[in-house]
């Protein structure tokens, strides 16, 4: 790099005097004094040698892989100590004077030192028109004294501005007179924000070219400039396959290794590129640098030669890379939002910390960072962890200022300019919040207070994406992990909205997760906020939620639900209990998952009915417990194998239900008539919902069937108190033609689960259709029905006694129907022949007999059959019948 030596004019005065003893120094210095109009210029390095560079003529010129000749005595060299823009702001990289070619004319020579000079000699005044090169008309007669001065005065502004400095004074970062902030690599996406660092850093020297303010709005985007990557791939793929062959210890020049990775580049945009790919994917982060263990590495050559740099390496190696295509390339200086950096601290007295590049394409000026795009630094290992990142390759000004503010302002590429304080309020941002075409909905500054106890973060997005979220505890800015019974977290296809109720006062770094919807893939960290908690009101803990949302899922339309119930982001269960419907634009089947802190998972499951028909499905929550459930919801299609988990809804209960309503256990997710009881033919049924109650502890389902359809029925009932007979006595079915009735008595009060099971003619299993809840609490004390046998078949229908116990010694009469039969008689103390009715009803008076008998009705189907079949049995004595018209 050209600079300006940091002495008085009258030193300069001694220096030519010593030279003029050295005809050939001496006329090598007034050469470049008269090409220059400036005093004396020199050749800074950090290891006082020349890094052999051949000139790059123009931009279409091709390089050659030829050897360079140096020699101390080709060309003039000071070296000294003294590093300008060291007394500034640390190991800037400097630029390395190009040495003219061995045996190349003088008149090459002193063209080449011309422009340079010309270019370099003064730092350009910043005009309304910047985009060309500044004209050479300035540059003269200034000592080197009174260019650092001009060089503060430019970056502070405080004697001499012109008007439009005075004006952008606002956009400029103030300095501190305290120590300044280290080289800030791009910090592990992964890893909590850290503290703050205070080690040194570099500061790159102000460029030579400004970008034209007029022509900032009609600058092409990355998007048009090009719409993929992927146009890259075989430009991408050349480069990783030429690094395989490449030893970094040889002596590789700069030259010979950009002519070899652009060799088959067609474009400056490919050549941009294949010096990017290269860099990012060759040249480690230095991190002892970084940390102090070592001296850090930034000059062009030793970076190419270690294969590490810190940032300044990065942008001064890549700005040499450019220069030998004959791409002009710019190094920018400023502060960036990486490593080091915590949400919400200010830095405005801090000097910058970060380096990066502009490189001008068809006349537009882009800005891109290959020290971010190679990897991050994960602070707490002390490790570069390589992780090539392409958002960072030509950015979009306006996707760039969100993480890197430049010193001059001009190198925003915006208009209007955003201001520092700007920079530092706005929320914080990583590459995966653009690639995921996400933007901030409110609020749009990092710092969120709570109001009543809670703050909500809300963002949008052009696709559909999940989100996930860490709450973190600052204490002395050491983060301590909140769980998520903290937050409530809701999503759409376009938005995300998160409320956090803090758990007690003070500050907390909130970093907010995404990725693209229905992928595998991990969630990478796309923004933070920092939300100061001014008063808790925090009072319930939330229920764990391992899905990460709350409310319907994004995509529950494409699930099949068009519509539901479940509006709010909190649902009130007042009475203990509440019933969730959702429509559904196809058939579909449903689960559910009930969990509250004080709920066991065996219990919590006979806190829910739930019914499935065509078009809905829905369930009933009990809740026993005041306090926040979560109900998560899953659904499938009835030919998908997995099921999908489409809600996650928060109820919160005030007046918890009683336990004695607990549902029976072992209920499936088909209670009620619906989907499958149609699918089984079963239809206009007498009771549609999955609940029955009954004040007289008895009921009658029926259901409308077809011919072929047998139906079998089972009752059951958690902890029965009143076990003197089996529970397969309290449940008696009768079929008909068109017509099944399924009779139940019960024999105390509570809760039963009925099944029904059907089968048709060609089935030998009977397969489950649904299960209906029956509940009483008026303490029935209904006796049973008969016992029944499997002679008792369709077409059979008890008409009385229905009860199965008799009173001994009495007479009673006998009626039933049963198809085919030849023959009927009741057997017991004596055997009575029952007789068949016009009507086809068998009947008859049968006489019980003593306490303890057996009667028994029999039936024969054939008049050639020598046995009978034992249809009834009823057991005689034994209960007290105490209740009139005690039939089911």
């Amino acid at each position: 790099m050209t600079l300006q030596l940091f002495m008085p004019s009258v030193e300069v005065q001694e220096l030519q005097e010593k030279m003029g003893g050295n005809s050939r120094l001496s006329k090598k210095f007034h050469l470049e004094k008269e090409l220059s109009g400036c005093s004396i210029t020199s050749n800074i390095n950090n290891n006082n040698h020349h890094k052999g560079m051949t000139t790059a003529t123009s931009k279409n010129t091709k390089c050659k892989l030829n050897s360079v000749h140096t020699s101390r005595d080709s060309s003039m060299t000071i070296n000294t100590n003294i590093k300008f823009l060291d007394l500034c702001n640390g190991n800037t990289p400097p630029q390395h004077r190009r040495t003219p070619k061995k045996n190349q004319p003088l008149a090459c020579l002193e063209n080449e030192q011309k422009k340079q000079l010309e270019k370099r000699a003064v730092l350009p005044k910043k005009t309304k028109e910047l985009g060309e090169p500044k004209a050479t008309t300035e540059r003269c007669i200034n000592t080197p004294k009174k260019k650092a001065f001009q060089f503060w005065q430019t970056k502070v502004g405080h004697i001499g501005q012109s008007g439009e400095e005075q004006q952008k004074q606002q956009f400029e970062k103030p300095w501190s007179k305290g120590k300044v902030d280290c080289d800030r690599p791009k910090i592990e996406g992964g890893s909590t924000i850290p503290g703050t660092s205070n080690q040194t850093h570099t500061m790159a020297e102000p460029g030579e070219q400004q970008p034209n303010r007029t022509a900032i709005n009609q600058r092409k985007t990355r998007k048009k400039l090009f719409s993929d990557a992927k146009e890259f791939m075989h430009v991408d793929s050349r480069v990783l396959e030429v690094s395989k062959q490449i030893n970094l210890q040889e002596m590789w020049t700069i030259q010979k290794l950009v002519c070899l990775i652009t060799e088959d580049s067609q474009t400056d945009l490919e050549k941009v590129r294949a010096i990017w790919i290269w860099l990012c994917h060759n040249i480690r982060y230095d991190v002892d640098g970084f940390f102090g263990l070592s001296e850090k590495i930034h000059e062009p050559l030793d970076v190419l030669r270690s294969g590490r740099g810190v940032c300044a390496g990065y942008a001064s190696l890549f700005k040499e890379m450019c220069s030998e295509i004959g791409m002009t390339c710019q190094e920018v200086s400023g502060y960036s939002r990486g490593a080091g950096y915590r949400q919400g601290q200010n830095c405005q007295q801090q000097k910058s910390n970060h380096m990066w590049n502009a490189i001008k394409l068809e006349d537009d000026w882009y800005l891109l960072d290959a020290c971010w795009g190679a990897g991050t630094v994960d602070l707490k290992n002390k490790l570069f962890i390589p992780r090539y990142d392409g958002f960072f390759f030509l950015t979009d000004p306006l996707e760039f200022i969100e993480t890197h503010w430049p010193d001059d302002p001009e190198w925003q590429l915006l208009q209007p300019l955003v201001s520092f304080q700007e920079f530092e309020q706005r929320v914080f941002k990583t590459s995966e919040f653009f690639k995921l075409c996400l933007h901030v909905l409110s609020p749009e500054t990092s710092l969120v207070r709570t109001a009543n106890g809670e703050a909500t973060v809300s963002l949008g997005c052009a696709y559909p994406a999940e989100f996930t979220y860490q709450l973190n505890r600052l204490y002395n800015n050491t983060p301590k992990p909140i769980t998520k019974t903290h937050g409530i977290l809701t999503m759409s296809k376009k938005s995300m909205h998160l409320k956090i109720i803090p758990p007690e006062e003070g500050l907390y770094d909130l970093m907010i997760f995404a990725k693209p919807a229905d992928t595998n893939g991990a969630y990478g960290w796309v923004c933070s906020y920092q939300v100061e908690c001014l008063q808790s009101d925090y009072t319930e803990a939330l229920p764990e939620n391992p899905f990460n949302f709350w409310g319907l899922h994004q995509k529950v339309n494409d699930f099949g639900i068009k519509d539901s119930n479940c509006s709010g982001e909190i649902i009130s269960a007042d009475t203990g209990t509440v019933t969730l419907t959702f429509e559904t634009s196809r058939p579909l089947l449903a689960m559910y998952e009930l969990l509250h802190d004080g709920l066991d998972e065996s219990v919590s499951k006979q806190c829910i009915v739930s019914q499935i028909e065509y078009d809905k499905f829905s369930c009933k929550v009990l809740c026993l417990l005041p306090g926040y459930y979560r109900v998560s919801v899953f659904v499938k299609d009835l030919e998908e194998e997995k099921f999908k988990n489409a809600a996650n809804l928060l109820v919160h209960c005030g007046c918890p239900g009683n336990c004695n309503e607990l549902f029976p256990s072992g209920l499936s997710n088909h209670c009620g008539p619906g989907l499958i009881a149609k699918q089984a033919g079963l239809s206009n049924p007498s009771h549609p919902a999955p609940i029955i109650s009954t004040k007289l502890g008895k009921c009658n389902i029926t259901f409308h069937t077809s011919s072929d359809i047998e139906v079998s029925a089972v009752l059951d009932k958690d902890q029965l108190k009143n076990n003197s007979y089996p529970m397969e006595r309290y449940i008696l079915l009768t079929h008909l033609d068109q017509k099944v009735s399924v009779n139940v008595l019960l024999p105390e009060s509570g809760l039963y689960k009925v099944g029904l099971f059907a089968r048709s003619g060609e089935d030998s299993v009977f397969s489950h259709i649904c299960d209906y809840v029956v509940r009483c609490f008026t303490n029935p004390q209904w006796p049973p029905f008969p016992r029944v046998y499997g002679a008792w078949k369709k077409g059979c229908t008890l008409l009385q006694p229905r009860a199965g116990v008799l009173q001994e010694e009495s007479s009673v009469r006998v009626r039933l129907k049963i198809p085919e039969a030849c023959r009927v008689v009741a057997t017991g103390a004596s055997r009575t022949d029952l007789h068949l009715t016009k009507s086809k009803v068998w009947e008859g008076d049968v006489f019980t007999g003593p306490s303890g008998n057996i009667l028994k009705i029999a039936a024969k189907f054939s008049q050639h059959s020598k046995c009978m079949n034992v249809i009834l049995a009823y057991e005689i004595g034994g209960i007290a019948n105490n209740v009139k018209g005690s039939s089911g």
